[in-house]
């Protein structure tokens, strides 16, 4: 099937009630299982014999989304978690598992990854290193003279979409046996399919634009092997980081839709950006989408036809901390909010939000300024936005 119609129908009910299928996906709220066989349980339990016995290890709802997800990426098994940085919690884990171990990360990564690696794992005795993905020669380099376990790295950077080249990282990366390690929150399935070019495994913020109406928050990794996704399923059952029924029943009905509103929230971000980048209140415009963007021509060659994401980030000249709070408080009708790929159109402010845990200092070595706005284009009209900044700008 084409990825649309996949899209539609990948992880369907196979319940039957009577004879009769459900064409909705059931919610099986239960958190454990009996049998008329204790033997039957006992396998079951012991990995012998398909089947479900406790919520904490599989549900029918959650394995619904889990192969739906997998069928998107092309992925022999996918595996849910309670929240995207569960999910990369536990990916980093799975290939890293020694305490001493050596992981390389993206030093352009969202700011909640950079604390988890940065502070948290490395406190527990990961030994995490920072790395330039975008310089080629240099991250060769590295990964041969260190050979670390893994490299974690996001397709799109957050906030200031920076393209990393995945399917040369991936190369790289499978010439020194370093499990590749993407985080596809931003480019979705409908962009890249990360897997197909070598990656070891993928990762999504389910809670964005798989779930894509903020009433969920989930995680998922879709996994090059079914050893891997045993080893994740496993890490989740002691962890319980386990995704809730409902929240997969979410996830799984926003697919339905994720090719159409990808389509056009990708739409209304090129447009955006295409009316930002030649306004004088602007100062810099941060979008793949542009031709005047670095990463113009590695982004043409990644995503399909004149599709870029659907997220930019820009500068507003000469604003300070609070210009760009008093912006935020004037729009009316995009919303300002710490998340992305609602429906609605978001604006987040990296400052206070998803790099409020990185030092001034640190975000200056990143590029991201005081005067810097996230945009998550929504499924708005997008002359209607453009009117929105417009008068939010003054």
């Amino acid at each position: 099937m084409r990825f649309d119609t996949l899209a539609v129908h990948a992880g369907g009910p196979s319940f039957t009630i009577n004879g009769a299928h459900p064409t909705a996906l059931p919610l099986v709220p239960a958190s454990s299982y009996w049998y008329d066989s204790a033997d039957e349980l006992d396998r079951v339990l012991g990995d012998q014999l398909p089947g479900y016995s406790y919520a904490r290890y599989a549900s029918p709802t959650v394995v619904a989304f889990e192969e739906a997800v997998a069928a998107l990426e092309g992925a022999p098994a996918a595996v849910a978690f309670a929240s995207g940085m569960a999910a990369i919690h536990a990916a980093v884990r799975y290939f890293a598992p020694r305490s001493d171990a050596v992981v390389f990360a993206s030093s352009d990564c969202y700011g909640g990854t950079f604390t988890l690696l940065g502070n948290t794992l490395t406190n527990e005795g990961l030994n995490v290193k920072f790395v330039d993905v975008f310089d080629l020669d240099a991250l060769e380099h590295r990964l041969r003279e260190e050979h670390p376990a893994a490299l974690l790295v996001e397709v799109i950077s957050n906030p200031l979409e920076r393209v990393a080249d995945i399917r040369a990282i991936a190369q790289l990366c499978g010439n020194q046996g370093v499990a590749l390690i993407v985080d596809s929150t931003f480019t979705t399935p409908c962009l890249i399919k990360p897997l197909e070019l070598g990656a070891a495994c993928v990762i999504h913020s389910a809670t964005k634009y798989l779930g894509g109406h903020g009433d969920v928050t989930g995680g998922v990794v879709a996994c090059a092997s079914e050893e891997q996704a045993g080893g994740l399923r496993n890490w989740r059952k002691y962890a319980g980081s386990v995704l809730g029924v409902l929240e997969a029943f979410l996830c799984v009905r926003g697919i339905r839709t994720l090719s159409l509103r990808m389509e056009r929230q990708c739409a209304n971000a090129a447009a955006v950006a295409e009316e930002l980048s030649g306004d004088g209140r602007i100062q810099e415009v941060h979008y793949p989408g542009l031709a005047s963007s670095p990463y113009h021509d590695v982004a043409t060659r990644l995503f399909p036809d004149g599709t870029f994401g659907a997220v930019l980030a820009f500068g507003i000249e000469g604003a300070d901390k609070q210009a760009v709070m008093r912006f935020m408080e004037r729009l009316k009708l995009v919303r300002a909010a710490p998340t992305l790929g609602d429906c609605f159109s978001l604006v987040l402010y990296p400052v206070i939000a998803s790099h409020r845990g990185l030092t001034p200092q640190e975000r200056h070595d990143r590029g991201i300024e005081d005067n810097v706005v996230r945009f998550s284009a929504g499924l708005e009209h997008p002359e209607d936005l453009l009117d929105d900044f417009d008068q939010a700008l003054g």
